[in-house]
C-alpha cells in the first residue's frame, strides 16, 4: 500500500450489502472511505472499529449524473480518490425473460449499468489528473455466464464487464479498471431475491467483505487490471 499519505476510497451503494461491509473492512484498514446512498435516513455506522475514522457518507443516487458531480466535487475536497468501487447495484426477481415488464428491465440497467458510467464519469477526471488510480466496478459470475430467470440482471452485469474491457483500451498507464467477480455466493438481500431457499448457505457479507479489501488492495499494490475474482470459500461453517 502506498507509504506517503492514507489512501481514500469511494464506494457506491455503502449503506447494506457488500458496500456496507467494505467500507467498515476498509476503516479497520486506516483507510479512509467516502460513500454514497439514496438516503442517509438511518444510516448507522456506531459500533464498529473504524481506525481510520467513521466513513463519510453523502446522498446521492448514482442513476443521476448531478448528483454523482456533487458527491465527487465533495470528495475531491480531500484529494483525488485512490480506489474509486462502483458497488450500487440491484436485482430482478427470478422470472422468464419474456415475463419481466419493462419498469424492471430499466431500473436493473439503470442502476447497474448507468450507475457504473456516472461513477466512472464522475471520478475518474481526477484520476486521470493526477496519473493514478484504480476503478472497480462490481460485476458477477452471472456477468459470466447466464442462470434461468436472472435476464436483466445477467445483460447488467455482461455490460459491466464490456464496459470495464473498453475502459482499459481507453485509459492511459497508471490508470486501471478491473470487473470483480464478489465469487461464489455472499449472504445478501440480494441473493435472497434471486436463491430464496438457498442464500442462508452462503457466508455473511462482512466475513466477505475481509477477502475482498485484502483482494483490492493487493489489486491496487499490483498494478491489476481486466476481469478478476475474490477468492473465498463461499459457503457458510
Amino acid at each position: 500500500m502506498r507509504e506517503d499519505k492514507r489512501l481514500n476510497v469511494v464506494i457506491t451503494g455503502i449503506s447494506r450489502g457488500l458496500g456496507h461491509a467494505m467500507s467498515r473492512s476498509f476503516s479497520k484498514r486506516e483507510v479512509q472511505v467516502f460513500g454514497c446512498c439514496l438516503s442517509l435516513e438511518g444510516f448507522d455506522f456506531s459500533g464498529t472499529d473504524y481506525a481510520a475514522g467513521q466513513p463519510r457518507v453523502f446522498q446521492a443516487s448514482v442513476c443521476d449524473g448531478q448528483e454523482m458531480q456533487e458527491f465527487a466535487r465533495q470528495v475531491q475536497d480531500f484529494g483525488a480518490p485512490d480506489i474509486v468501487i462502483a458497488n450500487a447495484g440491484t436485482i430482478n426477481i427470478r422470472r422468464p425473460l419474456w415475463e419481466i415488464g419493462d419498469e424492471e428491465w430499466d431500473q436493473v440497467l439503470d442502476v447497474n449499468v448507468k450507475g457504473v458510467l456516472e461513477t466512472a464519469r464522475s471520478f475518474l477526471p481526477a484520476m486521470l489528473s493526477r496519473g493514478s488510480g484504480l476503478f472497480v466496478a462490481m460485476s458477477s459470475g452471472w456477468g459470466r455466464y447466464t442462470s434461468a430467470g436472472l435476464g436483466p440482471y445477467c445483460a447488467s452485469k455482461f455490460a459491466v464487464e464490456g464496459i470495464v474491457g473498453v475502459l482499459n483500451d481507453d485509459l492511459p498507464e497508471g490508470v486501471r479498471a478491473i470487473a470483480l467477480d464478489p465469487g461464489n455466493g455472499i449472504n445478501t438481500q440480494m441473493l435472497k431475491t434471486c436463491l430464496p431457499d438457498e442464500h442462508m448457505d452462503y457466508i455473511d457479507p462482512q466475513i466477505w467483505a475481509e477477502y475482498a479489501v485484502k483482494d483490492i488492495l493487493a489489486m491496487y499494490d499490483s498494478n491489476a487490471a481486466g476481469s478478476l475474482t475474490v477468492a473465498h470459500p463461499g459457503v457458510a461453517a
